[in-house]
């Protein structure tokens, strides 16, 4: 078996900056577009080929659009990232951020001849290439331990968390005052600096194995340790149950208070969540893991989150819901360092990027099948989402092991 102790390298903040604008990318290069997609299928700025179908046609093509990318990287990511691992992952992370490159150009070239096929191929290609963001992760995960682990992550979530939540108001100001082209060029000269940056930066020796099959999951999985299973469910259904009442939300302000979602309290507040769960994982992680461990932090905040969950759905004013919102937010934000951590220490070195695509996918599972079952839950209750949302977190909570990782041990010897 290989050392999953050696010692990790302190990365330099030139090469951790590029790491960071790289993972940005893979979610931004989503949120950032979706102003340009609205524009372009439901608006009266619709390609041509868009307005010659009904309303309800275009709002179908514009869901198969957006839903394609999310199934697309789930499926492929884990295998490229398990190519990164076997050969490596700096030339992968160049090779998916070209992809992506090209996914990003496709469509503008479509815009201009207004079609749909090349905008679609576009998105797809696209998806593919956002394969960099779990390999970009893979490098911070395998070259840090402990606290320092937990922090990075932290960082990781916090520009995950930008893209979400400023992404989309960035998009719509580009559209607006540029056309619906503007966001897929700023995404594609993101991803050129991106390149240009991975070619300059020197990352710390990366250990493999060539003889082994990259499209088998098998000997990943016997290298990992036990809770790795345990750790993935975490990650699925923390995402579930967080995405549940994040798409709730535009359900219940205007069912429930009469607060449209075009009103300025409805933006300021989806604004706010952003801000809290930022300012969360940038003062948090570090302040409770100095107190607790990985295991015991993650079943703490869990039982927090659900605790959040019920006040957010028994609030009876807007008032008593944002304060519920800070609290609730700043646990859910919490709990991602927590459980990357939890599941990157149960993953050999050989296998981070493997572990971290396998996250990513679960995230993206999580957040696709919320997007369909959400309206199915409201047109049972109006807050049956938010409900699932707690039990959600209670079962993460009862599945976090109980034991802590070789890993974990080395660590806390090491800080010791």
């Amino acid at each position: 078996m290989h050392n999953q102790h050696r010692t990790a390298q302190q990365l330099p903040l030139f090469t951790l900056i590029t790491l960071y604008i790289i993972i940005f990318l893979g979610s931004a290069g989503f949120f950032i577009t979706i102003p340009a997609y609205v524009s372009l299928f439901l608006t009266d700025h619709s390609l041509e080929f868009a307005k010659s179908m009904p309303i309800e046609q275009r709002r179908m093509l514009f869901g198969t659009v957006m839903s394609a990318a999310p199934f697309i990287s789930m499926f492929f990511t884990p295998f490229i990232a398990r190519f990164a691992d076997k050969f490596s992952r700096k030339t992968v992370i160049a090779i998916c951020l070209i992809i992506a490159a090209i996914g990003f150009a496709l469509p503008i070239y479509a815009i201009v001849v207004s079609s749909v096929i090349i905008l679609f191929v576009g998105n797809i290609i696209n998806s593919l290439g956002s394969a960099s963001q779990p390999i970009a992760q893979a490098i911070l995960a395998d070259n840090s331990k402990g606290k320092n682990k937990a922090t990075l992550m932290s960082l990781v979530a916090v520009v995950m968390t930008a893209a979400m939540s400023f992404g989309p108001a960035l998009g719509s100001k580009l559209s607006s005052s540029y056309g619906a082209q503007a966001p897929f060029y700023a995404c594609l000269v993101i991803a050129l600096i991106s390149l240009i940056l991975m070619f300059v930066v020197r990352l710390p020796v990366q250990h493999i194995v060539k003889t082994e099959n990259p499209f088998s999951f098998v000997k990943p999985l016997k290298r990992s340790q036990k809770g790795l299973m345990n750790c993935l469910f975490i990650v699925f259904i923390c995402q579930f149950s967080w995405s549940l009442y994040f798409q709730n939300i535009a359900f219940i302000f205007p069912q429930k208070w009469n607060i449209s979602v075009e009103s300025a309290f409805y933006q300021y507040f989806m604004m706010g969540i952003g801000v809290v769960m930022i300012l969360s994982l940038l003062l948090l992680p570090r302040l409770i893991l100095s107190r607790f461990s990985v295991n015991s932090a993650l079943r703490t905040t869990t039982a927090l989150s659900a605790i959040g969950m019920l006040l957010l759905a028994i609030t009876p004013t807007p008032t008593s819901h944002v304060v519920a919102m800070i609290f609730a937010a700043s646990m859910v934000a919490l709990c991602f360092p927590l459980y990357i951590t939890a599941l990157s220490d149960r993953a050999s070195d050989i296998d981070q990027g493997w572990a971290m695509a396998l996250s990513s996918a679960m995230v993206g599972l999580a957040w696709t099948l919320t997007g369909y079952l959400t309206a199915m839950m409201v047109n049972v209750h109006l807050l049956l989402p938010t409900g699932i949302a707690v039990i959600g977190y209670l079962a993460a909570m009862v599945v976090v092991p109980t034991k802590s990782t070789n890993k974990n041990t080395q660590s806390d010897l090491e800080a010791a």
